[in-house]
């Protein structure tokens, strides 16, 4: 059982990572794996926020050209071919499947035209399978709304509160919640981390805390994306069961920044080993977590019913809201602050964070070994917002 308070030997750490999300925690279990003693902090417990309220697709195909595609490229590769092994951390946690996005406009059918050239230079880390014009010879529960169907083979699926709790069952770390960060103080020496649980010396400080940053940072350059989801009642597979994650050409408009608003309402209709199937998702800009708007799920469910039409039998249980960290240039800030020496930040991962937890663990946990960082990691430096790091709560 974690602790609330740190016991008598926490005299000192090699790294505390301060949130217990999918990336706190897959940085724990990198840096211990490296002999590091790590100790896990956070305000609540284990998945508490996004990674808790995630669809769970570890997906190349959904991010933006570019940097964050070749990024989630090589983690959804180690995911893959070495973190779900047996004895890996994400072993029966992680499962390879295909996934499946469609369009039913023309607005659509162009955003599927971006996802083939993607993926035909991100490398092979995922693939087309079939670029169908008739997509109910592949998927026949579709409805005929559906005028275009791509299918990516070598994708994967994690839920964020399983990997979360993966990561933290296998690594050897402190854990200690429920304790939140008033401040810290670094030095040559190290950090002095002021915590609810007392005081804890550290050689370095990982803040992967999502908006809980902005305590620290008041100016960090984080975005609250509260996102509604709904999750159905379980079925047994039958005929007309997803056999992997179907998404909206639209999702991946809405993604885009700097593009014009998608003509469809984007959705995710992700089909779960319980037979359960999670319904999702919005960006909305606020943050509040509680907040359940059945005016703004309406049009997602009445969207994937139309596309979906079995979905229609189901039974809703739950309505939900997660809420994201984004950052406004749509990159994550992984690295450094170099104001700070021995504070690093891991957070502004949005709904990107899933995909890119295994590959961010393994690149922070490096780094902080004085490692040379993974190609295309500069464009993620926390440094390119330089004037956020100038006020400091300690």
């Amino acid at each position: 059982m974690p602790s609330r308070v740190f016991n008598s030997s926490s005299s000192g750490f090699d790294v505390v990572v301060a949130g217990a999300g999918v990336v706190g925690a897959s940085v724990a279990w990198h840096a211990a794996r490296r002999g590091m003693r790590v100790a896990v902090l956070d305000a609540v417990g284990p998945a508490a926020a996004a990674s808790g309220a995630s669809d769970g697709a570890v997906s190349v195909a959904s991010k933006r050209p570019g940097p964050l595609a070749r990024l989630a490229g090589e983690s959804l590769r180690y995911c893959r071919e070495t973190l779900s092994l047996p004895g890996g951390p994400l072993h029966r946690v992680f499962e390879v499947r295909p996934s499946y996005f469609f369009a039913t406009d023309d607005v659509e059918h162009e955003a599927l035209d971006g996802l083939v050239a993607k993926l035909g230079e991100v490398g092979a880390a995922a693939r087309i399978g079939g670029d169908h014009a008739q997509p109910r010879r592949v998927l026949p529960m579709l409805s005929q709304a559906v005028r275009r169907l791509v299918v990516v083979e070598g994708e994967g699926h994690m839920l964020g509160y399983a990997a979360t709790a993966a990561y933290l069952e296998a690594a050897d770390v402190e854990r200690v919640w429920p304790v939140a960060i008033d401040g810290f103080r670094a030095g040559g020496a190290g950090v002095t981390v002021d915590t609810t649980a007392g005081t804890v010396h550290t050689r370095h400080l990982v803040l992967a805390l999502g908006l809980g940053t902005r305590k620290l940072f008041p100016k960090a350059p984080l975005i609250p994306r509260a996102g509604q989801l709904a999750i159905t009642d379980a079925r047994r597979a039958g005929a007309d069961a997803l056999p992997g994650s179907l998404t909206a050409a639209a999702y991946l408009a809405s993604k885009s920044i700097g593009r014009a608003a998608p003509s469809q309402v984007p959705i995710v209709i992700d089909p779960l080993a319980t037979g359960q199937v999670l319904v999702g998702s919005s960006r909305e800009p606020h943050e509040e977590r509680l907040r359940t708007d059945l005016s703004v799920l309406r049009p997602v469910l009445e969207r994937a019913v139309q596309v979906y039409p079995a979905l229609g039998a189901r039974r809703l249980v739950r309505a939900f809201a997660g809420v994201r960290a984004a950052v406004d240039d749509g990159l994550p800030l992984l690295g450094p602050l170099a104001a700070f020496p021995g504070v690093w930040l891991a957070t502004g991962f949005e709904g990107d964070g899933i995909c890119l937890s295994a590959l961010a663990g393994r690149e922070l946990a490096a780094m902080i070994a004085g490692e040379s960082a993974y190609p295309d990691l500069e464009c993620l430096a926390p440094e390119r917002y330089g004037q956020a790091w100038q006020a400091v709560v300690s």
